[in-house]
């Protein structure tokens, strides 16, 4: 039996392409916005460049679209997501990683960079959401951007990862009090919110993003690695 003392209590999962193997989907709902749009066609390894950034900033980024058109590429992309984002699957070995993190005690939650009903829908779809003391998303309030970096660091306004980060820990420790959390993630949006809020963090190599994302940071390839590095007893 283990009797000392876990490095970690909390652990903050992003969920695209860490926890769901959502990255197929969500390449295929960018493609549908490349072809409404009549653009040339991306590589596959571009289109992992759309996962983790908020929609907006990766079609002006990556596309190249003009502000007045964003919002229309938005609700395209939603078109073609939404009745599919439900059905995606699970990394193999999450269930049984998230069901051992529980059993040590340690709290659980997913803060993601979609929208927080959307992320709700998925954990609930999915089963992920028995396994977690959490689910925290972005919103879309009028007179905030995902542009902003007060906006997309602020917990109450949740325009980014950082403040969805900082919201689920709120939520976690309602004292306010810091916890020894660890961000677990696959791109490099998890990395730079985990370090400007001053948690571990640990990168994975089954989603989108590339070891070179998580400079300086825990990389991990396998289920059981990340297990090994989120109950060990020092860092």
């Amino acid at each position: 039996m283990f009797v000392g003392q876990r490095y970690f209590d909390t652990v903050i999962f992003d969920m695209d392409g860490t926890l769901t193997d959502s990255v197929p989907l969500i390449t295929q709902a960018v493609a549908e916005v490349i072809s409404h749009y009549h653009l040339p066609e991306q590589t596959p390894q571009q289109l992992k460049r759309f996962v983790g950034p908020p929609l907006r900033i990766g079609f002006k980024q990556y596309l190249d679209l003009p502000e007045e058109l964003l919002d229309e590429a938005v609700e395209v992309y939603r078109r073609y997501y939404r009745p599919r984002m439900t059905q995606v699957p699970l990394f193999a070995g999450v269930e049984d990683l998230l069901r051992r993190l529980r059993s040590e005690g340690l709290k659980t939650a997913v803060a993601s960079s979609k929208l927080e009903d959307l992320v709700r829908d998925i954990a609930e779809a999915t089963g992920l959401s028995p396994y977690l003391d959490w689910v925290a998303g972005t919103q879309e309030k009028a007179g905030t951007s995902a542009e902003n970096p007060a906006d997309v660091a602020n917990p109450q306004l949740r325009r980014g990862k950082e403040g969805v980060i900082r919201y689920a820990l709120q939520q976690l420790s309602p004292s306010g009090a810091l916890r020894r959390a660890v961000m677990v993630g696959d791109r490099v949006d998890d990395y730079q919110a985990a370090c400007n809020i001053g948690i571990d963090v640990i990168g994975v190599s089954w989603g989108a993003g590339s070891r070179e994302e998580f400079p300086g940071a825990p990389w991990v390839t396998s289920m059981l690695q990340l297990q090994s590095a989120l109950l060990a007893t020092s860092k």
